[in-house]
């Protein structure tokens, strides 16, 4: 076998499947594993309309996809066949790091100044083989379902952003409810946050999440809140100050700003949320967040590896988060799921590249 499936960006906006490229071959300390699952990522979308703010990230010729699981394949020189057996479930951090800048360092690789991401700008795991370095992979449970463990990249996010600070018996807002903060809200639950406020202003993103709190049976723990309607001066109202922890996922400039006045005098604001312009302006800077004396955090990936610990845990424990794969296709048909994803008609799509057994 010299050639296999995969989605492949031949340049800004322009990627497709293709049956003939490479299988890759791990060179020394490298893995290669066959992948069972992926999933699409909100950068996949971006990347794939040639959305302008990916261009100086992206490296096409480039195979596509960042989320998966899947099983090793082969491994390279220098990599123990005891410490990873071919067949061995897994996923795999997919920041590729420097290991030698001031970050990495300091033990922050998730921070890795000069870190490469598979699937972005390098090969990624939409196609039938993807390579990782072998200090990546991580190794799952057998009893993980596979439309679970092809998205613990984005779970992963959300584990971090929510745990960046102590949550339980806090309260605690979720600004945007899209497919991370949907996962951050059943983290920040699960953890037991005294109360969730959830904000968005799409009507499709408000339905869910009322639908998740019924369906949990989530309604004394959990208030919806219509970002359109005065949503800053209802938390206040509610909490009589504010919340304690807002976590700011939609990366609009409204939202990072309600998510600031929102938030109580001495409380933390944990920024996950990618603005579409180079600079937001931050409405009463002195007054909303000097006076308050806020906390700002910044969320980048995962922390390499505690945060994959965080999140097997807490699925081991039960938090679940299934009922967010909303579809499941084949690899023939990214073009659909990007699309459905994109238009937010699917909270996460699975895709798989081999046929199912």
């Amino acid at each position: 076998m010299t050639s296999m499936k995969g989605v492949q960006l031949s340049s800004p906006g322009q990627a497709r499947v293709r049956t003939d490229l490479p299988v890759p071959e791990p060179g020394p300390g490298e893995v290669r594993l066959k992948v069972a699952a992926a999933g699409i990522c909100g950068t996949d979308v971006h990347i794939c309309s040639g959305d302008a703010s990916m261009n100086g990230l992206i490296a096409p010729p480039v195979t596509l996809g960042h989320e998966f699981c899947g099983h090793v394949d082969a491994l390279g020189e220098g990599v123990d066949a005891k410490e990873l057996p071919p067949g061995t479930y897994a996923s795999a951090e997919m920041h590729e790091i420097c290991g030698e800048c001031p970050a990495c360092r300091s033990g922050a690789y998730h921070a890795c100044a000069t870190a490469r991401i598979r699937g972005i700008n390098l090969d990624g795991a939409f196609a039938e083989y993807v390579v990782v370095s072998a200090r990546n992979v991580v190794k799952l449970p057998e009893d993980l379902p596979v439309q679970v463990a092809a998205i613990l990249d984005p779970l992963g996010n959300a584990v971090h952003t929510v745990m960046k600070v102590p949550v339980e018996d806090r309260s605690v807002a979720i600004v945007g409810f899209g497919p991370i903060g949907a996962m951050c809200g059943e983290v920040a639950a699960f953890v037991g946050a005294r109360h969730v406020y959830v904000v968005d202003v799409a009507d499709q993103a408000l339905a869910r999440a009322r639908a998740w709190t019924i369906r949990r049976g989530l309604s004394d723990q959990v208030t919806v809140v219509d970002g359109r309607e005065r949503p800053v001066e209802k938390v206040l109202d509610e909490t009589h100050g504010g919340v304690d922890v807002t976590l700011e996922i939609s990366g609009h400039p409204v939202g990072i700003n309600n998510a600031i006045q929102m938030t109580r005098a001495a409380g933390h604001v944990v920024n996950l949320g990618l603005p579409k312009g180079e600079s937001v302006a931050i409405e009463g800077f002195s007054k909303n967040f000097i006076f308050k004396g806020l906390t700002m955090h910044a969320v980048i990936g995962r922390e390499m590896f505690r945060t994959w610990d965080q999140m097997l845990d807490l699925l081991r424990r039960g938090l679940d988060v299934s009922h967010l794969v909303t579809a499941e296709l084949p690899l023939e048909q990214f073009a659909t799921g990007v699309e459905r994803f994109g238009q937010g008609l699917e909270q996460k799509v699975v895709l798989y590249p081999h046929p199912r057994s």
